[in-house]
């Protein structure tokens, strides 16, 4: 199976995935590297995601994308933009757009995943684990337990995700952690497609 996995970062939710040709495409250099050092096997792009997935969509079997989460979500908005007086932005619509591309176009299974917005999405999502997922298959409900993002240490999160990054130097460690998706997440998800796969050919 090629699977496409958009803006990638570490790895999260691809850490626990089996048997799987991935391409992923993350901007960051320094993250891609920490990627590439983690799943050695993938072929890791440092390109535009947003551009890649309409260039390339026709060339895979599943596609996930994790577009970034930050002028969509609650959390900004009310411990942000209420509280701290931090500056409201635009929500970046690329989210959207990428939906309705996958949505119209694409024949395969996918994904996009993003935060619990501050509004109400303008197509409705399904809510599993914490995080919006628009998709091509139904998800059936997962339980995260014990999940601590806002005050998880380094250590934690490391620890939750399965993935340690303390031999690396770069910045903000702990929202890097935070951004990822957590591996058992990602593994549901992908097994979720996978029925709807195995619906279709009988």
């Amino acid at each position: 199976m090629k699977v496409l996995n958009l803006y990638a970062g570490i790895g999260g939710n691809r850490k626990l995935w089996k048997d799987v040709d991935v391409t992923a495409i993350e901007n960051n250099p320094k993250i891609a590297e920490i990627y590439q050092d983690f799943f050695p096997e993938d072929k890791v792009y440092v390109v535009d995601a947003h551009d890649f997935l309409l260039r390339n969509f026709k060339d895979f079997d599943f596609i996930w994308s994790s577009p970034p989460c930050q002028t969509h979500s609650q959390i900004r908005f009310n411990l942000g933009v209420k509280n701290r007086n931090t500056k409201p932005v635009y929500p970046d619509m690329k989210l959207y757009e990428e939906i309705l591309l996958l949505q119209n176009y694409f024949d395969g299974n996918w994904v996009v995943e993003n935060t619990r917005s501050f509004y109400v999405p303008l197509i409705k999502p399904q809510f599993v684990g914490c995080h919006y997922f628009w998709s091509s298959f139904h998800i059936t409900p997962f339980d995260i337990k014990n999940r601590n993002h806002r005050n998880g240490t380094v250590e934690t999160l490391q620890e939750r995700k399965q993935l340690n990054i303390d031999k690396y130097n770069i910045i903000n460690k702990r929202q890097i952690l935070r951004n990822c998706v957590e591996p058992e997440l990602g593994l549901h998800i992908f097994n979720c497609s996978k029925v709807k796969q195995n619906l279709t050919l009988r």
